[in-house]
């Protein structure tokens, strides 16, 4: 894809393992309650997991961070060798997440372009961050990453689409789409479910190029998650709306901004990890030939997209008090 900076990839999914044991939270989650740690760890045992692929941030400034992460790259390794992980390629997915409030968050998994991200403030492109990098947090985490073979994302991005068209259009075929999984998550986690086209529907778009099926992890009491299959016709498709929604024209007249760069992508979680991301591409780019800085995996990050216009999405106040004031002045 080409007209955006959102496109398929290449996603792996764990295969002939115990689901409910794979799939844990979100790695910046209780950071400050390492027995949230300890009680998953006790469950998991030996079995495969990501929990062995993960750094909780509570581990990021520990004595031992370098054996650990050491560790983890190992296990890395060991897990695609043993082919525990299966590849699907040029993966567009569709996610549905059932939330503890009984609301559903819809979210389009794929790869970001890094080249067209940057968090330094005032910056341009048309990703980028909405609220402050804290430099020093981009150091550790790319610890973490350099030697990685595989990436496992924590980064949602929002688009401004009031009428709905990127997103939410997609889920008029889930339901004749067959069930791959549904298991429980550990820990109050809720429940998770995967879907993939019926044959019928294979057959329809087997010239296109069928994509895959997405597994992520979820925080405690997160709730149902499915995720479902896109054709390359229905990727393409999506690549046409969010062209549009970086219409500079439509962006001046929405935001009143005649002549200023357009945004398409906002952060909306994990901005550190996105900022790693783009460190570490920063940090490896030079070292690679013009040819393989076009292809090259690191150049790219899996996130996941979401509306900023979702049903689920609640944005609450947040209220301060000021003391010693004149109030008449101050207002």
């Amino acid at each position: 894809m080409s007209k955006t900076a959102f496109s398929p990839a290449n996603i792996l999914l764990p295969r002939e393992c115990g689901l409910t044991k794979w799939a844990v939270v979100a790695c910046d989650q209780y950071t400050s309650q390492p027995e949230y740690w300890e009680r998953v760890d006790k469950y998991v045992g030996d079995a495969p997991s990501t929990l062995r692929l993960i750094l909780p941030e509570s581990k990021l400034e520990s004595d031992n961070v370098d054996q650990e992460i050491e560790k983890i790259n190992h296990t890395m390794e060991q897990y695609l060798a043993d082919g525990r992980l299966q590849e699907l390629e040029d993966a567009m997915l569709l996610l549905e997440r059932k939330l503890s409030n009984g609301k559903t968050r819809l979210g389009l998994l794929g790869k970001l372009d890094l080249e067209q991200y940057s968090y330094e403030k005032g910056s341009g492109t048309p990703i980028r961050a909405t609220e402050g990098t804290v430099l020093s947090r981009i150091p550790p985490r790319m610890k973490v990453r350099r030697n990685a073979p595989i990436e496992l994302p924590h980064v949602m991005l929002l688009i401004d689409d009031p009428d709905k068209t990127v997103i939410e259009p997609l889920t008029a075929a889930a339901d004749t789409m067959e069930k791959l999984y549904d298991f429980d998550l550990m820990q109050n986690g809720g429940h998770i479910r995967g879907y993939k086209l019926s044959d019928k529907q294979v057959d329809a778009v087997a010239k296109e190029e069928m994509s895959g099926v997405y597994m992520t992890s979820l925080m405690e009491r997160g709730g149902r998650i499915a995720a479902h299959l896109l054709s390359k016709k229905q990727a393409e498709k999506v690549e046409d709306q969010l062209a549009a929604l970086g219409d500079p024209q439509r962006f001046a007249e929405t935001y009143h901004a005649e002549g200023k760069p357009v945004l398409v992508y906002a952060m909306g979680d994990g901005n550190h990890s996105l900022a790693t991301a783009k460190a570490c591409w920063e940090e490896l780019k030079p070292t690679l030939s013009p040819e393989e800085q076009l292809t090259h995996p690191a150049r790219y990050a899996l996130v996941e997209l979401v509306n900023l216009y979702d049903d689920s999405l609640e944005f609450e106040a947040i209220h301060r008090v000021l003391f010693g004031v004149e109030p008449k002045k101050l207002m």
